[in-house]
């Protein structure tokens, strides 16, 4: 909302248009209404009937809900973090959850290993489309289905969360600090994870 209390919603017009690969003439051909509306909708410029919204939210396959909902910022201290402790994985091994647990957009994890820590000898999957590992501090290995990658500090591997994985630290001697990124996110990230 904006000082003279009028809802601003053309920014989550656009991006969920955008996100969609629609182009404004798509929009406009599915919605009924004009190219140069639309523009103006996106720029709010202006406000559309209640109608024109309903026909532009379902041409986008946007809830209107979503369209009006308040977006919310949630802090998650280093401190407040919950650890995963119940997980089937190898010892010293601390995974720590950074998205708030409610979070169904993305699961944010952070793995800290001691040298020798692994995600387990057996190959595991998870209930995500995909997964990013990012390492921050030292040398992993993974192995995703029959290939293996080294990964370093700075280097990342994405690939499918449900293609069955697993990883370990690569130097006898040094541990490894490793950040784990899955959307959409995992249904309960506290008993879902390695």
């Amino acid at each position: 909302m904006d000082g003279d209390g009028r809802v601003r919603f053309g920014g989550r017009l656009r991006h969920a248009r955008e996100a969609n690969r629609m182009t404004l003439g798509d929009l406009a051909e599915r919605s009924g209404v004009t190219k140069s509306f639309l523009s103006r909708v996106e720029r709010d410029e202006t406000s559309p009937s209640v109608a024109s919204l309903v026909a532009i939210c379902d041409a986008l396959g946007l809830a209107m809900a979503d369209l009006f909902a308040v977006p919310q910022a949630t802090l998650v201290r280093r401190a407040d973090r919950p650890q995963l402790a119940d997980l089937p994985k190898a010892a010293d091994v601390v995974d720590t959850l950074i998205t708030p647990a409610p979070e169904r957009h993305v699961t944010v994890l952070e793995t800290v290993a001691a040298p020798g820590g692994s995600g387990g000898d057996a190959l595991y999957t998870l209930a995500s489309e995909a997964e990013v590992c990012f390492v921050l501090e030292g040398t992993i290995q993974i192995t995703v289905e029959t290939e293996t990658f080294v990964l370093e500090a700075g280097d990342a591997l994405t690939f499918g969360a449900a293609v069955p994985h697993t990883w370990c630290t690569a130097d006898a001697q040094a541990g490894a600090r490793i950040l784990w990124i899955l959307a959409p996110a995992l249904p309960d990230p506290q008993k879902s994870m390695r």
